[in-house]
């Protein structure tokens, strides 16, 4: 009888681990998958966990009397802490962008009146929808943004749509590079295949399998903290009993009686003889108290500048060289950072305003020559403040404080301007008028003198009448 010959190699799946073949003792429900729609993993709407736990409910309720596990149950089925789980649910059955929510809760209560687990659902996908045919298993064993990313590449795979870094980055809100890392530990843990460059315009193809490459430890039982404290214990307090030995009515054996906090003096300790210490004595020596408080410690000097150093074009230079050239006794004493601000309103006034730098010198060199040495206490605040900016009455491009810029000579428009403002002032001279006396505000009676609130007919009062 003649034998076919053996396969050199395993024909290449992608439909599960090991071709597609699962342990002998894996459970039926890993190899349950469900629909999961685009506007859960790829709006950007709800959480990674949220995600998660909308597929373990979507799966649960696909059994004869729905999904009715409890809080607990569902904590444990994801490994996580009773607060998280309330936590997720509540973001779940909170309304979503268009309104709806994605879990409803219902109440039951059994035929002898007891009230019985509460039914949850999840909003069904509607017809048209965009979703994702995942595992349940991913959802329990992934990291919950490596199963959202695991979402979105089965999609991606199942509608054959290339998808690059930086659009799977928008999906998860996250970057290119955190992308990058996240698929390849989908890749190392046997979830997907990526070949890489192998699309087109060189982007990568992606293999996404139902089951790992390699076997999947058994998930490890959920902490059963109920809230309290545990190393997985999210949101749960540190200690949920109190410690006997710091409560005030507790006994302690050291002691033997009532543990207070505060010593209530009834018994006082001696008193202690600290006069004879010395600096070889039984105590150390207090060090000596000054006799005022010190007060703020400022520094001796300020801190260096430690910013970038001023480069100027050799067009630039052109243009602030001479501007500045009047003042150039005073620019050692300007910091980098002023006279980078200097020389950047310079440059604004001449390419900006149209000002020409001849006229900018010129005021510049009239106004330190009007300006006393002992005024000059902070050049680069007298430069930003004082000289460069324009400033006159007449709102003239040649005058500047009052005077021309070429001559020096009195602007002839600023006091144009000065003379109308004072006939204006002239025309309405100020009221110098006395004001009116105040009415007396008591009456007296012409005859016995007896004042009076009231105005007195005749100027006397009802006696003297």
């Amino acid at each position: 009888m003649t034998r076919l010959p053996e396969a050199s190699v395993e024909p290449r799946r992608t439909r599960g681990g090991a071709g597609g073949a699962a342990p002998a003792d894996t459970p039926s429900w890993h190899r349950q998958k469900i629909k999961i729609p685009k506007r859960v993993w790829g709006s950007g709407s709800y959480s990674a966990g949220a995600v998660a736990y909308w597929a373990q409910i979507a799966a649960l309720a696909h059994r004869e009397d729905g999904c009715r596990a409890s809080v607990a149950r569902l904590a444990e089925y994801m490994g996580d802490s009773k607060r998280t789980t309330e936590r997720v649910l509540a973001e779940l059955s909170a309304p979503g962008p268009d309104g709806e929510p994605e879990l409803t809760t219902v109440r039951r209560t059994g035929s002898d009146g007891d009230g019985e687990t509460a039914e949850r659902r999840v909003r069904a996908v509607a017809r048209g929808e965009h979703w994702a045919y995942v595992p349940v298993l991913a959802a329990k064993r992934l990291r919950r943004p490596l199963f959202v990313l695991y979402c979105a590449l089965a999609y991606a795979s199942s509608t054959q749509t290339p998808v690059t870094a930086a659009e799977l980055a928008e999906v998860l809100a996250v970057t290119e590079r955190s992308i990058r890392r996240m698929t390849d530990e989908l890749a190392a843990l046997g979830w997907i295949t990526v070949h890489r460059r192998a699309g087109a315009h060189g982007r990568h193809l992606y293999d996404v399998h139902d089951l790992p490459l390699q076997p999947v430890a058994d998930a490890p039982g959920g902490p059963d903290t109920h809230g309290g404290s545990a190393a997985a214990g999210d949101g749960g307090s540190l200690a949920i009993k109190e410690d006997a030995g710091l409560t005030d009515e507790s006994t302690t054996e050291g002691r033997g009686g009532f543990r207070r906090r505060r010593d209530d003096r009834k018994c006082p300790s001696p008193a202690v003889d600290t006069a004879s210490n010395g600096p070889g004595g039984n105590y150390p020596v207090a060090p000596a108290v000054p006799a005022a408080p010190r007060g703020r410690v400022h520094p001796s000097a300020p801190p260096a500048y430690a910013g970038p150093q001023l480069t100027l074009s050799r067009d630039a230079w052109a243009v602030v060289g001479p501007v500045l050239d009047p003042v150039a006794d005073l620019l050692p004493d300007v910091t980098p950072f002023v006279m980078r601000r200097i020389v950047r309103e310079i440059l604004r006034q001449v390419r900006e305003t149209g000002f020409l730098a001849e006229d900018i010198r010129d005021q510049v060199a009239r106004m330190r020559a009007w300006t006393p040495d002992e005024d000059l206490t902070d050049p680069g605040r007298w430069l930003l403040g004082a000289v460069l900016p324009p400033a006159s009455k007449c709102r003239q491009p040649n005058c500047h404080w009052g005077f021309l810029a070429h001559t020096g000579e009195p602007c002839k428009a600023c006091a144009e301007t000065e003379t109308a403002r004072a006939r204006e002032r002239s025309a309405h001279p100020p009221h110098t008028a006395a004001r009116p006396p105040r009415r007396a505000a008591w009456h007296e009676c012409d005859d016995c003198g007896r004042p009076s609130r009231q105005p007195l007919p005749g100027g006397r009062c009802r006696t003297c009448a």
